[in-house]
């Protein structure tokens, strides 16, 4: 339950990003033909932007399985073997976890490098920003893309996945 409103907080933050993201962009090309005055840090502001968009998205995408993932052999496999494709979607789930788990870590520390450091992008006299708020969504999207994979290897050991359960009404 916590997971799927920290799922859902971490959705809404990412669209947020996006609509304002997408205001941002329109606000430079119009300052840019209207005035000839483009707004400084739009490039930096919009690349920050998309990475932590992403991984906020990330949580949420696993826990309603729209996250990409190539089933059309597992498919086939489920159908024909169900404890199998338990089986493999519980390993599968698993591997995402570890994935998860190793860019949290990793990210971890490039964020506390950059508190620590004040790190930030753009030029100095012109436009600056710091770099640790996209860290964090990095961070934080991992940590839950992490927890969302580990309660999905769960529910597929116990065939209670939305795959699983696809591939065996197929059969009947």
């Amino acid at each position: 339950m916590i997971l799927t409103y920290a799922n859902r907080i971490c959705a809404a933050a990412g669209t947020t990003l996006v609509v304002a993201q997408m205001l941002l962009i329109c606000s430079d090309i119009f300052m840019r033909s209207a005035f000839s005055a483009p707004i400084a840090g739009v490039p930096e502001l919009v690349e920050l932007a998309i990475v932590g968009l992403v991984f906020l998205q990330i949580p949420n995408a696993i826990k309603t399985e729209a996250f990409i993932r190539s089933d059309g052999l597992f498919y086939s496999l489920a159908a024909r073997n169900p404890m199998l494709g338990r089986i493999i979607d519980t390993a599968f789930s698993l591997v995402g976890a570890a994935v998860m788990a190793v860019i949290a870590y990793g990210m971890w520390f490039k964020f506390t490098n950059a508190v620590d450091r004040n790190l930030f992008t753009g030029n100095p006299g012109l436009f600056t920003a710091p770099i640790w708020p996209a860290l964090l969504c990095i961070v934080v999207g991992a940590v839950l893309g992490c927890l969302n994979y580990l309660a999905r290897s769960y529910a597929a050991a116990l065939g209670q996945t939305l795959l699983i359960a696809e591939t065996t009404d197929e059969r009947t």
